[in-house]
């Protein structure tokens, strides 16, 4: 008691010097030695008597026997703190160096590890793309009876394209074997099987890629009359004299004559025999002898452009700008030819090379865009038996630095190295690959610079060293004089709580003594905030001080996640938060960095602060550094989560809004207390947060003064507009983007631009994420598969499954609606084969089956065409939908604490779940079908409706009787790509040998396939008919739960495919101008007679009218779906309301931006037909079949 009111008399008290303390102290002392004697004498006089103390010489004997204790303690701390001072020194000293120098070792391993597994890649990877489509080739040859080497692949353009993405290839040419006997034929052959040519040479002027090349005139160069380029190519097989002159290949073979090449150049030169140009003979008879893949030398040429007349050089440089899509000049750095055999089939010891690809590639682009911006100065050396060459990576930029090795030597203990040369095969989707020859293998080397050495070598430890001494000196100095301090402070107060205690127990008793002791014993309220923010513990004591306090200088921030309730409208909740998770504790990372205190998160909203609990004089600058990271990490995190998150991840970006100043912050009590920030400038962030824009930091004026104030002027760009903030009018604000890397003090002076890192992404990459997601999906579908089959649900798997196995193909003049089923009969139920389903977590697909399986999504995506809006992407979005509904079929009156309480078994609730879902949720194989179906149901889509695709395709239509042309077209395309000899292994592991389990796989696909052909009355009165049998009053017998279960399925592709009427208005939108676009795209190339612009507004009234609400009214009816029908009602319903108030307005935006669209220039572009109106959808419901699935605006 006596110290705390000392202490508060002490506050009250200005400063004053050391000494005049001390003096104070010993003359306190005497004073209270006379008042507690004269105390003492009272008490004694009125209390009757005192008990006895110690003599006064045994006091002092006890004192000095402490005293020297004490001393002793005293020199003994100094010594240590001396010594600690200098062990420490030195130890951080050599923790600090030793860091350093593993830093920088990491650093140059990690990125070392990079470049070594980028160059891993191209033999693993990048030559593989080249292997299969090879073996690709074999397979065509073999599949159309072709015979070498009159051999022309179909597509030829689009199909190298994925390959020479794949690869990086920069050039590619079919070389087939001709011997002299077949020469006359194939230079017959050649003239006239020139499609492939002219739709490369298409295809190029699409990509506005044929300025890119100067054609040489061959014709001008050669003498000989027989030998003719009139139809773009030599008409006889020729080759060049050593002047570059053409003439007519003497013999007598064989011949290599250039064929198919990818991309078409006006340079390139189709029948040349290149196996008698120079240095070529000995590679390709290599090729031929020993059937093994062979690299050429590291070949250069003179700098330039296309316009060199060094032909070599102009055509490298025309090769690089194709590559690049945009002209480039050829450097001189390295070229490398590679040549890959095609055999005759595509396994067997006996098989023999028909035909060699022939590629060429340049090294840089192999080690660009693998290292991040801040890796600078890396040395890559390229070798081989040769020569060498070095380059210099700079971030993603990859400098040719000259011939030879060029490193600095004393970095060569430092190297890492890469080689081919235990590389055998290049695997290309066969089981026996193709085999590499190493007579020269190709190495490389990496080293750091001393740019990279020096940007991770500093004299940082030194300065620690130094300062964690001077710490320790002064930490010395501090002890000796608290110690003083502490030692006359002791004295006074020992004698004054002796007085107290003496005083206090002879006027009360000693409970009462002690309550009042200890009452009073209440902490500061900044105290008590403080211990609250850092997880200690406070009493909720409703009469005491509240939690509570003024902050005047700190910085709020709101972050919110831009496009988030679009996005969640087409997920899963379990997606969502796995979303919000994910991110929320990369900031909380950040945050703890940073030392920014986080005060809450509300839905996809962040809010933080800084300058709490304790102040903070740059918190502003902490702040702004805090946003910019986190947009940083958003960035990245989108883009990781799209794989397994599904398609428009990683399109997520932040809004950040901030402003600084005055806050009350305080504990609210109640069952959970929560602290709390009120004020004005809450307020005003969330303001800056609400009117801000994608991907931007927002901040207010006063914060945009702080960020001056410390030195940041470039950091802050003033918003060109202003803003009107409620409640607040118009402000002015800036945009903050920083230039400088942040580090965890707050004040790194370093610069370099990391806003790149936010750019988002391309659509190469962006279909690649698609892929993988895919791929992710269709891995757990299939692993529940094989649970099931382990369970004793379907047969082991062979080794193989063949195409003739499983073929699934029509017979001649049969077509996949003659595979349509009215109803699909699903597997009866099986207790343990339910039981085991439920463990498919630890299944594992092997490697060659994923490889396929990706394999296999990549070649249905190369098969979608660059349409608008059905695409690939939107194929994506449509199996995302499916997936959806598949995991919300539920049985919504399930008790799981019938299970949990021992009521029912778990057998009985499966079984119950499996008569309540129709048995869709207990075949795993009707699951993947569907998923499958939804991937491939617009593949090889034309863009126009199926009456306009007859008049198109006059064949196809024929083919297919002119009934759901376009659907049964994608079938038979993904069906022939699932069935060929490629993906053998991933058939056998899907189906094992059962052909029932593959047969109920394809009934389920042609039948959610051609459900998406809703304008076909025959089919459509079937399905009107059909649900009356299920759901209606009519009885289906025996057959009723497939019944349903078909009918279940096929309404899951119908909804899907129009699933973004069905989710937020922006996902709406986004695709009905996509769909928009097609359109109007299709009306201006003259593929359509009507304008869509006409009545595109209340076609779009009608297609919610008579199709989309009463399909999800009947997905509802459904009762499967759970609260998803639900959803669906309501997000229809809103759109519809939505597009009644603001069509009009959206479609001539619409027509605005379309408008200036240029057909001139461009392809065809592939379109859906024009929406119909009002009298259409009377004449077609006509029939009766008003509320049925009907696509308006498809039709």
């Amino acid at each position: 008691y006596t110290l705390r009111f000392h202490h508060q008399q002490q506050q009250e008290q200005p400063s004053f010097s050391m000494s005049l303390l001390l003096s104070d102290i010993d003359d306190e002392i005497d004073e209270e030695k006379d008042d507690y004697q004269s105390v003492t004498d009272d008490k004694t006089s009125h209390a009757g008597s005192v008990s006895d103390h110690s003599s006064e010489e045994e006091q002092m004997r006890i004192a000095q026997r402490e005293t020297k204790a004490v001393l002793g303690l005293r020199v003994l701390v100094i010594l240590v703190l001396l010594l600690a001072a200098v062990g420490v020194s030195l130890a951080v000293y050599f923790i600090t160096s030793k860091a350093e120098t593993a830093e920088y070792e990491a650093q140059f391993t990690g990125v070392a590890d990079k470049v070594l597994s980028s160059f891993e890649n191209i033999v693993g990877q990048k030559m593989g793309a080249i292997g299969s489509f090879c073996l690709g080739i074999t397979s065509f040859a073999v599949s159309q009876s072709e015979d070498w080497p009159f051999v022309t692949l179909a597509d030829f353009e689009q199909r190298s394209a994925s390959a020479r993405t794949l690869s990086n290839a920069l050039h590619m040419s079919l070389l087939p074997l001709v011997t002299d006997k077949e020469r006359s034929q194939w230079e017959a052959y050649s003239v006239q099987n020139l499609e492939w040519y002219l739709e490369g040479r298409a295809y190029q002027e699409e990509l506005a890629a044929n300025g890119f090349s100067r054609r040489r005139a061959m014709v001008e160069n050669t003498t000989e009359k027989e030998l003719s380029f009139d139809s773009g190519i030599g008409n006889r097989i020729y080759q060049f004299t050593p002047y570059f002159d053409t003439i007519v290949d003497p013999g007598p073979g064989p011949y290599t004559p250039v064929w198919q090449s990818s991309p078409v150049t006006f340079l390139d030169s189709i029948n040349m025999n290149l196996i008698e140009f120079p240095g070529e003979r000995a590679a390709l008879e290599k090729v031929f002898e020993t059937g093994e893949i062979l690299f050429g030398g590291l070949d250069t040429n003179d700098p330039g452009d296309v316009n060199s007349d060094n032909l070599s050089t102009a055509w490298l440089a025309g090769l690089l700008s194709t590559f690049e899509g945009r002209p480039v000049e050829y450097k001189g750095d390295p070229i490398t030819n590679a040549f890959f055999p095609i055999f005759d089939k595509t396994e067997g010891e006996d098989r023999e090379v028909m035909a060699i690809m022939k590629i060429d590639f340049n090294w840089a682009s192999y080690f660009e865009n693998i290292l991040p911006d801040n890796s600078r100065g890396v040395v890559l050396v390229l070798e081989n038996c040769e020569g060498a060459f070095t380059y210099e990576i700079n971030g993603a930029a990859v400098d040719l630095v000259g011939i030879g090795d060029q490193h600095d030597r004393k970095f060569t203990s430092d190297g890492r190295f890469g080689s081919f040369k235990d590389v055998l095969t290049v695997q290309d989707g066969s089981r026996q690959g193709m085999p590499l020859n190493q007579v020269c293998p190709i190495n490389i080397h990496v080293y750091p610079s001393q740019a990279f050495y020096d940007e991770h070598n500093s004299d940082l430890p030194l300065i620690i060293t130094i300062s964690v001494g001077l710490i320790f000196v002064f930490t010395s100095i501090m002890f000796i004089i608290y110690d003083r301090l502490v030692e006359r402070r002791q004295r006074l107060v020992m004698h004054r709580a002796k007085q107290t205690t003496d005083i206090v127990s002879s006027l009360f008793p000693a409970n009462v003594r002690d309550r009042l002791i200890g009452a009073g014993d209440h902490l500061s309220p900044n105290h008590r905030l403080a211990t609250f923010l850092k997880g200690g513990k406070v009493e909720s004591i409703s009469d005491v001080q509240q939690i509570a306090d003024l902050f005047p200088y700190t910085t709020v921030c709101f972050a919110d996640i831009a496009g988030f309730t679009a996005w969640s409208s087409t997920r899963e909740p379990a997606h969502v938060f796995a979303l919000l998770q994910t991110v929320y504790q990369a900031f909380d990372i950040i945050a703890k960095k940073r030392r920014v205190f986080k005060v809450e998160t509300i839905g996809d909203s962040y809010v933080a602060v800084t300058g709490l609990p304790e102040p903070q004089e740059t918190h502003a600058v902490i702040m702004a550094r805090f946003a910019w990271e986190c947009m940083e990490k958003m960035s990245e995190v989108t883009k990781r989560l799209e794989v397994t998150l599904g398609p428009d991840t990683a399109d997520l970006s932040m809004r950040i809004g901030i402003h600084s100043g005055p806050v009350t912050a305080g504990v609210l009590r109640g069952e959970r207390a929560r602290f709390q920030l009120f004020g004005d400038t809450v307020n005003t962030a969330s303001r800056m947060e609400s009117t801000g824009e994608r991907n931007k930091i927002q901040v207010s004026n006063t914060t945009a003064k702080l960020l001056e104030i410390a030195g940041k002027t470039h950091w802050i760009q003033k918003r060109d507009d202003s803003i009107v903030a409620k409640g607040k009018g118009v402000l002015n604000t800036y945009w903050v983007s920083l230039k400088e890397p942040t580090g965890t003090d707050g004040s790194s002076d370093q610069s370099t631009d990391v806003s790149s890192s936010m750019n988002r992404p391309t659509g190469k990459s962006k279909q690649n994420r698609l892929i993988e997601w895919v791929v992710e999906l269709m891995q757990d579908r299939i692993k529940t598969i094989v649970a099931q089959r382990n369970s004793g649900g379907m047969q082991k798997p062979r080794s193989s499954v063949s195409v003739g196995d499983l073929s699934g193909k029509s017979h001649h003049g049969k077509t996949p609606l003659d595979d349509f089923a009215e109803v699909i009969k699903m597997p009866k139920f099986d207790y343990k084969v339910a039981k085991n389903t439920q463990a498919s977590s630890s299944v594992v697909i092997p490697a060659i089956v994923v490889s396929q399986l990706r394999e296999l999504v990549t070649s249905i995506a190369s098969m979608y065409h660059d349409n608008p809006f059905h695409n690939f992407e939107h194929a994506c979005h449509v199996t995302m939908a499916v997936d959806k509904f598949l995991r919300r079929i539920v049985a919504p009156d399930l008790d799981v604490d019938q299970l949990r309480n021992g009521k029912k078994s778990r057998g009985e609730l499966a079984s119950h779940l499996h008569d309540y879902t129709h048995g869709i949720n207990s075949d795993p194989i009707s699951l993947l079908a569907i998923v499958f179906s939804a991937l491939i149901h617009d593949v090889d889509h034309r863009g126009v409706s199926n009456a306009q695709l007859v008049k198109e395709e006059e064949r196809m239509g024929l083919l297919y009787n002119n009934t759901s042309v376009a659907e049964q077209n994608s079938l038979d395309v993904s069906w022939q790509l699932l069935m060929s000899e490629n993906f053998g292994d991933l058939r056998a592991f899907i189906f094992g040998n059962e052909k029932s389990t593959f047969q109920r796989f394809r009934q389920v696909v042609v039948n959610v396939v051609l459900a998406t052909d809703i304008f076909d009355k025959e089919l459509n009165n079937l399905r009107k008919n059909r649900w009356n049998m299920a759901f209606g009053e009519q009885a289906a017998g025996e057959d009723e739960n497939d019944l349903k279960a078909t009918i279940v399925i096929e309404h899951i592709i119908q909804a899907s495919d129009v699933s973004h009427t069905m989710q937020h208005w922006h996902i709406y939108r986004k695709w009905n101008a996509c769909l928009f676009k097609e359109m109007y795209l299709a009306y201006k190339s003259g593929r359509t007679d009507k304008d869509p612009c006409e009545n595109w507004y209340e076609g779009e009234k009608g297609f919610f009218d008579f199709y989309i609400i009463p399909l999800a009214k009947k997905l509802k009816d459904c009762n499967v779906f759970g609260v998803s029908s639900d959803e669906c009602l309501n997000y229809a319903i809103q759109n519809r309301a939505e597009w009644e108030v603001r069509g009009e307005a959206a479609v001539q935006e619409m027509m605005e931006e379309f408008a200036q669209l240029d057909t001139a220039n461009s392809r065809p572009v592939l379109v859906d037909e024009e929406p119909a109106t009002d009298d259409d959808v009377e004449e077609f419901l006509d029939d009766d079949s008003k509320g049925e699935a009907v696509d308006v605006t498809s039709n």
